[in-house]
């Protein structure tokens, strides 16, 4: 969780973001970072007690990044004229308004300009070396760079130069050791995530990205190497959701980890309500939706899996996950969008030339649904049937040894055997459909010949009883007598 200071204001006005867009709907009033501590010559410059004058020009540039704000985003023209009001501030009333100067940072931050937002860090690193957000933003930076050793080096510089108001800081650098320790299960990393969040709850008791960290870490060595963390997880997230409600608020993050715990339970109905908490307090939850999506598709409800999957691939550090985009396929296939389907497999296929996985689920659209479609011919049929067994095939050439792939390798075996099947059994239908068709008409020509027979004869019987009677015969002479009368 990369844990981004944006705009501050004196009287702890604060604003906070997550760099990955993970934020919560309800946000906490005292985010990492609100505290504004640094000045020149390591001294502690506290915008709070700055002249009235300054405070007075700093209130009135806030007003200006509001302004700009009001329709939710900063953009254009307005990026350079409320990044410019904070830096006539600080080039009024100098040090005394370093929180100015890294004001007009953060906000080119948020417009995107990342080149003129680390230019200015970097200005007030040098110019106020004790004030811990500027390294800290900077580290986000890198973070989103994906340049986690200069991320953590930047971080771990914002806790030193504030070790008791660094919380924004510590908090980072107990993400990216969390990171690590999840990649290798490094004790070492574990101690400085655990310690480093541990630090910030003891300077704030109500630190919600710290209970969403602590959670997350337990949750992780519970589910990596020590299953005892898993109940130390439910402690942290039960207690951060109760200290948070104290103060009307609400982490999706923590009704997400909650989630995943209920699933450790094998419990996916309540899973499910704990995750759709999620994004009920924050819509855009990434890792929420993605839960939703996974739980939706065995219960068959792929149309939520679908919305749910859409949204979660919106977000940066999902649009690359090769799961997301099967399983999307998967959505998608049961909804009948079956070009859609294969798009998103493709597309799975795309970002992980190493993933087999894409292959399968290519093999089945093809077989069990392309193959299968009301309008389609005998040919057709054909070239589905053997797209699917060249899906297959393939699946199994990349899945090689792979024990995790056994199971489906097997399958795709069987798949391409029963296609082979379905082609014998089609090519004896047609040897049976004709033999039949030769047999039907040999039968045919000899009831056309019986029928011509028969027609013959009853011809010849009605021609003969159409002909006339023969006349009555003469008597017939007595030679006899006639011989006696010579």
């Amino acid at each position: 969780m990369r844990n981004l200071t944006k705009i501050l204001g004196i009287g702890l006005l604060a604003v906070s973001l997550t760099a990955c867009g993970d934020k919560d709907k309800k946000g906490t009033k005292n985010p990492d970072g609100t505290t504004n501590n640094g000045g020149p010559g390591g001294k502690t410059s506290d915008p709070t007690k700055a002249s009235a004058e300054a405070k007075e020009d700093f209130a009135k540039a806030v007003a200006v990044y509001k302004s700009a704000k009001s329709d939710g985003k900063v953009s254009g023209g307005e990026c350079e004229k409320a990044a410019n009001a904070f830096t006539k501030v600080y080039k009024t009333h100098g040090k005394q308004m370093a929180v100015a100067q890294f004001n007009a940072g953060a906000v080119w931050h948020e417009c995107g300009d990342t080149e003129k937002a680390e230019k200015i860090y970097r200005e007030v690193m040098a110019n106020s070396p004790k004030y811990d957000l500027p390294y800290n933003n900077l580290g986000v930076l890198y973070w989103k760079k994906g340049q986690d050793s200069k991320a953590l080096d930047m971080f771990r510089k914002g806790v030193n130069a504030n070790k008791r108001q660094a919380r924004a800081a510590r908090n980072n650098v107990a993400g990216l050791a969390r990171n690590v320790f999840r990649d290798n299960q490094s004790a070492e990393a574990f101690k400085e995530a655990e310690s480093s969040i541990q630090t910030v709850l003891a300077l704030d008791s109500n630190n919600q990205k710290a209970y969403e960290n602590l959670a997350r870490l337990y949750y992780d060595r519970g589910i990596l190497k020590d299953k005892s963390y898993l109940v130390l997880a439910n402690l942290v997230v039960n207690q951060g959701i109760r200290v948070l409600k104290e103060q009307k608020l609400e982490s999706a993050a923590l009704y997400n980890i909650n989630g995943l715990l209920i699933l450790e339970q094998d419990d996916q109905v309540n899973a499910l309500k704990s995750f759709k908490e999620a994004v009920r307090v924050n819509p855009q939850h990434a890792e929420a939706n993605l839960n939703i999506a996974f739980i939706s598709i065995r219960f068959r409800d792929y149309a939520q899996a679908e919305k749910s999957l859409e949204i979660a691939l919106k977000n940066p550090q999902y649009k690359k996950n090769v799961e997301a985009h099967i399983a999307l396929g998967v959505a998608q296939r049961g909804l009948k969008k079956l070009k859609d389907a294969e798009k998103s497999y493709n597309k799975a296929a795309k970002l992980d030339g190493k993933d087999p996985r894409p292959y399968y689920n290519l093999g089945v659209l093809y077989q069990e649904h392309l193959a299968v479609t009301d309008d389609i011919d005998e040919a057709g049929q054909k070239k589905a049937w053997n797209t699917a067994k060249k899906h297959y095939n393939k699946f199994i050439s990349m899945s090689g040894s792979n024990k995790d792939m056994a199971e489906k390798v097997l399958l795709a075996k069987d798949s391409i055997a029963n296609i082979d099947e379905s082609f014998d059994i089609m090519a004896e239908m047609k040897r049976l459909e004709a033999e039949a068709a030769k047999m039907a008409k040999l039968q045919e020509e000899q009831d056309r010949k019986e029928r011509e027979r028969l027609l013959k004869l009853e011809q010849q019987a009605m021609d003969a009883a159409n002909q006339p009677a023969a006349p009555p015969a003469d008597a017939p002479k007595d030679d006899a007598k006639k011989d006696g009368a010579k």
